[in-house]
């Protein structure tokens, strides 16, 4: 991300919810923003929606549910909409195209990896066949964030901040990327996780005193991981008892 000056001197399976959240320090519109929030069934409270700003994140990285196969971002204009919703544009006096859309799909799945290494243990990511060829989900971050432009604005009040430095859709892609540096800062950051499941992948925060967490929920994904873990050293155990058998 590049930050400069201004002349002159002087950032389905379930229903999902809206919720309102607060942006004065990253330039946008007060609006509705779309919440990412799994149902309580199955989660506890150590889990759940980011605060803040950063749920606006979260529910960026949601907008794909990989589990149900549903994709919020499926056009230009759909993802304008989206992140009208989200408050993160004023009102539409432009429109995204084949490229605003492709530099956002980007930017979603580069933050869901770097989400997805907040996790401290995480089954999924321990198998090798698991691991995507190419650079990796920081450095695709890194390399994304150098497209887009932030600068340094004082107000009228003399506090001085970081605001996008781009605009349209671009501009709102640069202030997701800078609640990230302020969820860095604030010491949330690490805390915002993916789902380590590979059919779910779903944005949590984990609120857990340990940050531990490493499921979205622990009675479905949890459940399910530690079935077909059960499963996989039953079998390995069947197939090392017949082998002993013929060797007898």
């Amino acid at each position: 991300m590049t930050v400069t000056r201004p002349a002159g001197g002087g950032v389905l399976r379930e229903e999902r919810l809206l919720a309102a959240i607060n942006a004065p320090a990253i330039n946008a519109p007060a609006a509705s923003r779309p919440a990412a929030s799994r149902p309580a069934a199955g989660r506890g409270q150590d889990i759940g929606q980011a605060p803040g700003r950063l749920a606006a994140l979260q529910a960026f990285v949601n907008t794909l549910d990989v589990e149900a196969g549903t994709e919020q971002l499926g056009s230009p204009s759909a993802l304008d909409t989206w992140l009208r919703s989200a408050g993160l544009t004023g009102p539409a006096s432009w429109q995204s195209g084949a490229a605003e859309l492709a530099l956002a799909v980007d930017l979603r799945e580069a933050l869901r990896g770097v989400l997805r290494s907040h996790v401290t243990h995480s089954p999924a990511a321990s198998r090798e066949d698991t691991a995507e060829p190419g650079p990796s989900p920081a450095a695709r971050l890194a390399e994304i964030s150098s497209k887009v432009q932030a600068r340094i604005s004082a107000d009228a009040d003399g506090s001085v901040r970081v605001v996008a430095g781009d605009s349209g859709s671009r501009a709102a892609l640069t202030r997701l990327l800078l609640i990230a540096a302020e969820a860095h800062t604030l010491g949330t950051w690490a805390r915002l996780k993916v789902c380590s499941a590979d059919d779910c992948q779903w944005a949590f925060y984990d609120r857990s005193p340990t940050r531990s967490g490493c499921w979205c929920s622990m009675q479905i994904c949890g459940s399910r991981a530690k079935s077909r873990a059960y499963r996989r050293r039953a079998a390995t155990a069947s197939r090392s008892a017949r082998t002993e058998a013929a060797g007898a």
